[in-house]
């Protein structure tokens, strides 16, 4: 249902665009990670993976270990929606542009967050969430957002992780961090 709809409102946009001249400009992004509470998606096991190193040091994983999935650090994120906003009109080649950072596999992150604690991992796959995985794009090609509007992430997953342990520290003390920490 979210790809019918999310894929009615781009070609919407198009219509209006090329119909009656508006400024219609749509994103696709991977998983995003931040260091809000996970609410139970299919990429939302890299979010919990550093709730549980930092709480418990142990990590249950519900993906196999080799699923590589596209992902992105929220400030990322955010940072690619102005520019895309911010680029001139005359530069976009289409309407609906895919962004990404890059993508890693559940052992991929374990052996990150290993480099700076220890962390005990076990795989019980859930084989809802791992069907829905097998389906999705190991990368997502975003070579035209870097070509139209310049887009380069500033994160990748080395740099990432220890920024998410430090986040998630701070939720878990109940630390109220400054907006400049949030990104």
């Amino acid at each position: 249902a979210v790809v019918s709809t999310q894929s009615t409102g781009e070609l919407l946009g198009e219509y209006y665009h090329h119909r009656y001249g508006l400024d219609f400009r749509s994103a696709r992004f991977p998983g995003i990670i931040s260091a809000t509470t996970p609410g139970g998606g299919t990429t939302d096991y890299a979010v919990q993976i550093f709730y549980d190193a930092i709480e418990t040091g142990r990590h249950e994983c519900f993906l196999e270990p080799d699923t590589r999935l596209p992902m992105m650090y929220i400030s990322d994120c955010i940072q690619s929606v102005i520019q895309m906003m911010e680029c001139a009109e005359d530069k976009l080649t289409q309407r609906t542009y895919n962004i990404s950072a890059f993508s890693f596999t559940p052992a991929e992150i374990v052996a990150e967050i290993r480099k700076h604690m220890p962390l005990e991992v076990t795989y019980k796959v859930d084989p809802m969430r791992q069907k829905i995985a097998s389906t999705w794009p190991q990368v997502l090609e975003d070579s035209s957002a870097r070509r139209d509007w310049g887009w380069n992430p500033e994160f990748t997953l080395e740099k990432m992780v220890p920024y998410m342990l430090q986040k998630v520290r701070n939720q878990l003390v109940k630390e109220l961090p400054t907006p400049k920490e949030l990104f």
